[in-house]
């Protein structure tokens, strides 16, 4: 371990109480198929960055210049959020019938509204099946989950709730596939999650997510996508891959201690996009100090946006054309704790 490495972990266990690393630290190569997927579903996760922005933005025919390209046989069948300042997550549903696929994606951090989204550190428990999807059993015991993702994820089951469903059921031989990038990482875990218990077989392709809940919540969807396993075999029964990027600070955050990821990483040992294929590895344990946990460059992390977009392609390129909007349009958050938005006519932070 480097000396970098070293301090990193001594910094973040004890000012912040960051989970302890795994003692598990095995990995394992990936195939050539699951790279190619893997970049299809990157450029995918894009795609949901090209809602409602200016220029390239993603229209009915699922065109959005570049990044829809890369899906020719793709057709749009919903568009949900896309407000600038909303803070109901953004994404869309679509299906490929030469692929026989159907996906369900959800975009990352864009717009005010996902910023008041992701600042609400706090947790609260978690339902891991909402009432829009037909269950109001907690399957879930103790777990509690980022209160900003839980009230946004919520939110948004309830403006698509009837129409995911019925896009889910849909085509009952095609494969679905959720994914999302960094925000839309952890909503997609929660929303793949929920679908699984529910009795479907999602494929779940998360890039730059963050840690979502605590330890119960962590360990209740390594048991549900890996039973007993550790999150190494690349089999073909496996439906689960977090993929992970050198330095990427957002997939160590939130660093506090009640934080915590699952199995199922798939970590990207390279420092920019097109890596090698040999820099490419699936790996054992939730935190593994072989693989992202393992590299700590306190100069390379303050590259922020870089590493956090470069998953074999760079994700989030239509957001270079972010336009101004009017604040007024969007829902504040309510609940217990309010973090943005207006109360009794004064500003909240």
């Amino acid at each position: 371990m480097v000396l970098s490495t070293v301090i990193g972990e001594w910094f973040s266990r004890v000012l912040f109480g960051t989970v302890a690393p795994s003692p598990l630290t095995a990995t394992a190569p990936i195939s050539q198929d699951f790279y190619d997927t893997a970049l299809t579903f990157s450029h995918l996760s894009n795609v949901a960055y090209c809602i409602n922005t200016p220029l390239e933005s993603l229209k009915s025919d699922f065109s959005c210049g570049v990044a829809c390209s890369h899906f020719p046989n793709m057709e749009l069948v919903e568009e949900f959020g896309g407000e600038f300042f909303e803070t109901s997550i953004t994404g869309f549903l679509s299906i490929d019938h030469v692929k026989k696929e159907k996906y369900v994606v959800y975009r990352g951090t864009y717009d005010i509204g996902d910023v008041y989204t992701d600042i609400q550190l706090s947790q609260s428990p978690f339902l891991v099946t909402p009432s829009a999807l037909g269950s109001t059993a907690n399957l879930c015991e103790g777990c509690t989950i980022h209160d900003g993702w839980n009230k946004a994820y919520n939110e948004t089951m309830g403006i698509i709730g009837d129409k995911l469903a019925d896009h889910v059921n849909s085509n009952p031989d095609y494969r679905l596939v959720v994914t999302g990038h960094s925000l839309g990482a952890a909503i997609a875990v929660l929303s793949a999650t929920s679908l699984k218990v529910n009795g479907q077989d999602p494929y779940l392709y998360t890039y730059g997510q963050p840690r979502i809940g605590n330890a119960n919540f962590a360990n209740f969807v390594s048991k549900q996508w890996f039973g007993e396993g550790d999150g190494l075999s690349m089999d073909s029964d496996r439906r689960y891959f977090r993929l992970t990027h050198w330095n990427d600070l957002f997939v160590g955050f939130p660093a506090f201690k009640d934080y915590v990821h699952s199995v199922g990483e798939i970590y990207i040992d390279y420092f920019t996009v097109q890596p090698p294929l040999n820099k490419v590895f699936s790996c054992a344990g939730p935190e593994s100090m072989s693989c992202y946990r393992k590299d700590f460059n306190a100069l390379a992390r303050l590259d922020i946006v870089k590493n956090h977009l470069a998953y074999f392609d760079w994700i989030s390129l239509c957001t270079l054309n972010i336009g101004r909007r009017d604040l007024e349009r969007g829902r504040k958050f309510e609940g217990t704790w309010l973090y943005g938005g207006l109360a009794n006519g004064s500003t909240i932070f």
